[in-house]
């Protein structure tokens, strides 16, 4: 967090903007690396369970070994380190409820019904298709010309904390968007986005209140405080985030 906090509030600097041709060569080397790596570790793994009936079970359980011999230890110290935080509350609560891969395992299957399966599976279809539409375009060095853009606008003036967009920030950022379009490619992804938000909340707002309830009621009155303030501070930059947004949307065909 602290490392954060030092890393965002430098925008005077023009760090964010400096930094963005970073990002894009990732960006990049994952648009022209990424499918073929996946498909080779998916070949791998395939020819290992057609030799082995067992290889998962024995993956699952040599990984579970060396998470116990190496890290289980520093899980525990960090959950008992942070009691009465947020964090330490989910980490106390996750070993609590997962004891072994088992329990990892059998949570899933519980959690993954016939609908869910086919959801999930059309998401990533989606998600494919979105991914090698952006690679075609080129939308990665579109985007990051754009974001050098709105960075350096946004750098100056009262817009010294990247981590706090209302106020001078968003101010900046809407005089930027007002002669500078948002690019097409990137509209695309975020109104695929918003579909998808609004198609889990549609179909799984019951699950997802279940899950926040039994959250909630295994925190400590300290985490569920710390778990409410970042929620208002989410909501309100999200809203002024939105705000610009819907007020400068591309004209996209």
């Amino acid at each position: 967090k602290q490392w954060y906090q030092r890393r965002v509030a430098i925008t005077a600097g023009g760090q964010l903007a400096s930094d963005v041709s970073n990002m894009e060569e990732i960006g990049n080397l994952a648009c022209s690396d990424a499918p073929k790596c996946f498909r080779q570790v998916k070949s791998a793994i395939q020819a290992c369970s057609d030799a082995n009936e067992s290889f998962l079970d024995q993956t699952i359980a040599a990984a579970e070994a060396v998470y116990k011999r190496d890290f289980e230890s520093q899980a525990k110290d960090f959950a008992s380190g942070n009691q009465g935080s947020l964090l330490g509350d989910i980490a106390t609560m996750a070993m609590n409820k997962f004891s072994s891969a088992d329990d990892i395992r059998t949570f899933i299957e519980e959690q993954l019904t016939e609908g869910r399966k086919s959801d999930a599976s059309a998401a990533a279809k989606q998600a494919g298709i979105l991914a090698q539409g952006w690679c075609d375009s080129g939308c990665t060095s579109t985007t990051a010309r754009f974001l050098e853009g709105i960075f350096g606008h946004m750098n100056g003036g009262g817009c010294n904390d990247a981590s706090v967009f209302c106020g001078e920030c968003q101010s900046r950022a809407a005089s930027y968007f007002a002669r500078n379009q948002l690019p097409c490619c990137v509209e695309k992804v975020v109104r695929k986005g918003i579909e998808a938000y609004d198609y889990v909340i549609a179909n799984y707002s019951d699950a997802l209140e279940s899950y926040g309830a039994a959250v909630k009621g295994g925190l400590s009155v300290s985490g569920l405080a710390e778990a409410e303030a970042i929620r208002d501070r989410v909501v309100e930059e999200f809203s002024c985030v939105s705000e610009v947004y819907s007020a400068n949307r591309p004209e996209c065909v």
